[in-house]
């Protein structure tokens, strides 16, 4: 059995962004797609996740853990491994580490979402400047505006990250403007796309901050406990899709709204309805949770391109 260390994964990904795109769009309208809920193991500072998932031939099942913390021991706050097997046999294909990969399928799901929901959007709100923030305006580039005129205004609690990524912008020559902030009502101000990607347990972004007909791509929450939207955005939406509308309702911003008041869509009926679904009207709020089929897809699209 090959297993593929983080450094591989990231030179086989790497600038694929389009090919990601259809892989994971793909994924989620496969009538052969099968997903199981995720199991979450609690771990001292985080926790573990068992993500299992089927797609055509293959199977595969993601162990990751999350400890948020782990930053302050210059270590990464994401760690585990992929496993990718035949579906037909059971024999295991490959394994590889999942950190790039989930960094990938994590904002490239964010994109598809905003692509749909915000076609004409320029300008892009990223709350949380770590990893996640790059992959995220990386993915914006390529798969929503097309390498052309995004402009972006970035906000986080700790000045120090905030600067890396305005320093990193610089040098990757990526967006047409950009600007950093004081407080998150400054950064969301004109944003048509706001993304927020913090591991939060208090609400912060206020619907009464929000500009009319805004995107937001909620990533922050995927744990019980974990929360970035009050309550009133959700109930103030038009428009509420999730990657997995139960996991979100257990794990996501969902878990703090009342269900029955909510229309609720999932991924799979953005992508096979969007065109009559009046996503121009109101704010719309795609609630990511992350998913195993997202992981496949690419688990999938890397087994692909090892054969070459």
């Amino acid at each position: 059995m090959k297993y593929l260390d983080d450094d591989v994964v990231q030179e086989l990904l790497e600038g694929k962004w389009l090919k990601i795109a259809e892989a994971i769009e793909d994924a989620f309208v496969d009538e052969s797609a099968e997903m199981v809920p995720k199991v979450y193991l609690d771990g001292w500072g985080g926790d573990f996740r068992a993500m299992p998932a089927a797609l055509g031939d293959y199977a595969a099942v993601k162990w990751i853990g999350v400890f948020p913390s782990n930053w302050k021991k210059a270590k990464h706050t994401t760690a585990g491994t992929l496993v990718l097997s035949d579906r037909r046999t059971g024999q295991t294909l490959l394994a590889m580490d999942c950190r790039t990969l989930t960094a990938y399928r994590t904002a490239v799901t964010s994109a598809i979402a905003a692509k749909y929901c915000a076609p004409d959007a320029k300008e892009f709100a990223i709350i949380g400047c770590g990893l996640q923030g790059r992959y995220h305006i990386e993915a914006y580039e390529a798969i929503c505006c097309n390498h052309m005129n995004l402009s972006l205004e970035l906000y986080d609690t700790n000045e120090s990250s905030m600067m890396q990524m305005f320093n990193w912008l610089g040098r990757e020559k990526l967006c047409h403007a950009w600007g950093r902030n004081k407080s998150i009502k400054e950064t969301v101000k004109y944003a048509e796309v706001i993304t927020t990607l913090t591991p939060s347990t208090e609400a912060y972004l206020d619907v009464l901050d929000i500009p009319n007909n805004c995107h937001i791509n909620a990533v922050g929450a995927d744990a019980v406990g974990k929360r970035e939207l009050m309550t009133n955005v959700i109930d103030g939406s038009a428009n509420i899709i999730c990657d997995d509308p139960m996991q979100a309702l257990h794990s996501g911003e969902l878990q703090y709204n009342e269900w029955p008041h909510l229309d609720v869509n999932s991924m799979n009926y953005l992508l096979k309805n969007h065109k009559s679904m009046q996503l121009d009207k109101g704010i719309s709020v795609f609630d990511s949770t992350g998913v195993a089929i997202e992981d496949i897809a690419i688990a999938e699209l890397v087994y692909r391109l090892c054969q070459k």
